[in-house]
Formats: C-alpha cells, sequence, structure tokens
C-alpha cells in the first residue's frame, strides 16, 4: 500500500508542475478584442519547455467532442519556447480566421510540455503535461438563445432537455433554474452536478438526467432565469 501510494503521488507531480491563466476565453473574430494574453507560471526549479499547438473543436454523432488541427486560425507567439526556473511566460494568440463568421466557433489552445533532453533517459520515462483552454470565437450581433424541455411524470425518469437556438455559445453558469412552479430553486453551483460541462455551442442539446435536484419530487415545468438579463 505504502508503495502505491507513493507511484500515485509521482505519477500526479505533473499537475502541480506549472499553471496558464486565463483557462476560458471569449474572443471577437475582429479587432482588439481578437486578442488573447496567456500567462504561464512555471513555479518548479528545472526549465520549462513549452510548445502550443492550435485545435478547433467539432462534435461527433454522439456529441462527444473532436479536435482537428487549426494552426492557421491563430498567431501565437512565442509558438515555443522554454520558460526558466522559479519564473513565467506571457504568450499572446490572435484570431486570423474568418471575420464573417456567422455563429460562434470554438478552439482549444494546448500548451505542450515537451521533454528535457535526456530526461529520464535510463528509466524511459517522461513526465510531461498539457493544458488545453478553451477559447471562443464569436461575430458581433448574435446571442444565444435556449430552449428547455421538461419530461419528468416519474421521478425516476426525469430528463432537461436543453437546446441553444441562437448564434452564440450558451453559458449554463449564467442561468438559475426554477421547479416546481419556482418552489424549488437550484443555482448553478448545484446544477452542474448534472451537467457534462459549462457550455452549450449553436444548434446542440444536452439532455440532463435532473432527479438528483428534485428531492423526489416529479415536475412539470421547468424555468431559466438568465440572471445577466434580469430587469
Amino acid at each position: 500500500m505504502r508503495k502505491l501510494l507513493l507511484l500515485l503521488l509521482w505519477l500526479s507531480a505533473p499537475v502541480m508542475a506549472y499553471q496558464v491563466q486565463p483557462m476560458i476565453v471569449d474572443l471577437a473574430s475582429q479587432g482588439k478584442k481578437s486578442l488573447v494574453t496567456y500567462r504561464l507560471q512555471n513555479p518548479s526549479d528545472s526549465a520549462l519547455p513549452i510548445e502550443i499547438e492550435v485545435f478547433k473543436r467539432t462534435f461527433d454523432e454522439n456529441q462527444k467532442e473532436v479536435l482537428v488541427s487549426a494552426e492557421d486560425d491563430f498567431i501565437v507567439l512565442p509558438p515555443q519556447v522554454e520558460v526558466p526556473a522559479k519564473s513565467y511566460q506571457v504568450f499572446r494568440a490572435k484570431y486570423l480566421g474568418s471575420p464573417e463568421l456567422k455563429e460562434t466557433s470554438s478552439y482549444r489552445i494546448v500548451f505542450k510540455q515537451l521533454p528535457l533532453p535526456n530526461e529520464d533517459e535510463k528509466s524511459g520515462v517522461k513526465m510531461v503535461f498539457n493544458f488545453a483552454t478553451l477559447v471562443f470565437v464569436s461575430p458581433d450581433g448574435i446571442s444565444a438563445q435556449h430552449k428547455s424541455t421538461l419530461s419528468c411524470a416519474k421521478i425516476d425518469d426525469c430528463k432537461l432537455a436543453i437546446t441553444n437556438e441562437g448564434q452564440r455559445v450558451l453559458d449554463l453558469s449564467h442561468f438559475e433554474y426554477k421547479f416546481h412552479q419556482g418552489k424549488t430553486v437550484v443555482n448553478w453551483a448545484q446544477f452542474q452536478s448534472v451537467t457534462p460541462g459549462r457550455f452549450i455551442m449553436p444548434s446542440h442539446t444536452v439532455e440532463l438526467d435532473i432527479k438528483p435536484l428534485l428531492d423526489g419530487n416529479p415536475a412539470v415545468s421547468a424555468e431559466l432565469i438568465n440572471l445577466f438579463n434580469k430587469k
């Protein structure tokens, strides 16, 4: 057991190797707001070789994320660098894709840790860790539009489907969720426990099992209140 614990601690070491901020970015398709500045902090005692890769997010028939290389859609400077120990590096990424977007596009800008030359050469083990930041690029003048459908006649078969019928990505953390004619109010901190993620892309739908939120009582309606649009 002691050996297993030591192994788990050793395997988790890369998680704390470095940090990248911000992890989620909302950009415009052109102009000053099409640029983001990242800060990568290297708190370790060793230099950190980093390479940047850009991927566009697509989705398969099961709504699972599929990444496709999209190096031409962004320029990232520097594209590769060695961050000194106990130091940091600033990176700037600018969207260079089509400014004529009709709806939000989504990307992963990945900070890829490269192994140092001859690192762990004898054991053959190379400990690396990647940060995949999330980037949304949206044109001006568009908005998200949610539609919800509740099927919850029985508590053991209680589903809430949320569709984004707008052109901008839908952020579920902006909402408060009401059931039982408003008697049950669920905030995002509670609601996220039943979601696969915080965002819904345009024309996408997520179906959620909301039984854990309803305290054993079926519901006939659901109301999503956008906290950022309250009058």
